[in-house]
């Protein structure tokens, strides 16, 4: 019978464990290693929608990128997801920053996507390097044509199906482009430091828009959910090649802003 540690374990040969960083919460997070994993749901978040999904499914295990419990639990309400879970008997792993940082994790797979539509030369170097071994957050390509803000903004939405894509129109040509996925406008000096003329990510703060005009970037934010979601595919692709015979089921999950505003914004 195949368990939720014998999914742990194929998980961390392409994401170690080891290598998430200090500040996360990223393991098997609610039940027990024992537990039988026969079928398996894989997702970007651990919302109502995905675990009542993952009840009518009879799924024994939601593998999913955002950790269920990050900060310390204080009270656990019977709305609470993670209360949800163990009454349902549903373990949860939860695979964050070593799924980011991989070699063919988010980021990777993200720059495979954007490759041709930006026309990427395709040698991406790590934007954050933050192991010994050169793994890191994000990258950095070049693009072998220049594209004006407004473009690239266009060929962002597509790639990434958002529904909006906001950015800063500099009015300067962008062809060295920096990317990191989620929310990553922290890393806006990194970026300039090392020549880009852009950085892609997204949930870009206030601050971070004013701090890109003074260095003479363009920011493009593509939402946390946009430049994420794919992270639902990645692991039932890299699960189903582990265990081809066992049901698995992927769902990204809606984005949570738009839920919030009770439809999407444009």
């Amino acid at each position: 019978m195949l368990t939720v540690g014998n999914i742990y374990e194929a998980i961390d040969t392409f994401a170690p464990f080891a290598s998430q960083e200090s500040w996360d919460n990223s393991g098997l997070l609610v039940g027990s290693m024992c537990q039988p994993a026969q079928r398996i749901l894989t997702t970007l978040d651990i919302s109502a929608e995905v675990i009542s999904e993952a009840v009518q499914r009879e799924v024994q295990l939601i593998v999913a990128h955002h950790p269920v419990i990050f900060s310390p639990l204080k009270a656990l309400p019977v709305s609470s997801p993670v209360y949800q879970l163990a009454a349902h008997g549903i373990a949860a792993i939860c695979v964050h920053t070593p799924l980011d940082i991989a070699p063919e994790g988010l980021n990777m797979y993200a720059h495979r996507q954007l490759k041709d539509a930006l026309l990427l030369e395709g040698n991406p170097a790590v934007l954050e390097p933050t192991w010994k071994d050169g793994r890191g957050f994000g990258w950095v390509d070049t693009s072998r044509r220049e594209w004006m803000p407004e473009e690239l903004a266009e060929q962002l939405q597509a790639a990434f199906s958002c529904p909006a894509v906001r950015f800063s129109n500099g009015n300067q040509p962008v062809r060295k482009i920096a990317f990191s996925s989620g929310s990553s406008a922290s890393l806006l000096e990194l970026a300039a430091a090392q020549g880009c003329d852009a950085l892609i990510t997204g949930d870009i703060k206030h601050d971070r828009w004013y701090a890109a005009e003074f260095l003479g970037l363009s920011l493009f934010d593509c939402g946390h959910y946009g430049t994420e979601q794919i992270a639902a595919q990645i692991l039932h692709d890299k699960l189903r090649a582990a265990y081809p015979d066992v049901e698995i089921f992927c769902m990204p999950g809606a984005d949570p802003a738009a839920v919030l505003a009770g439809g999407v914004l444009q």
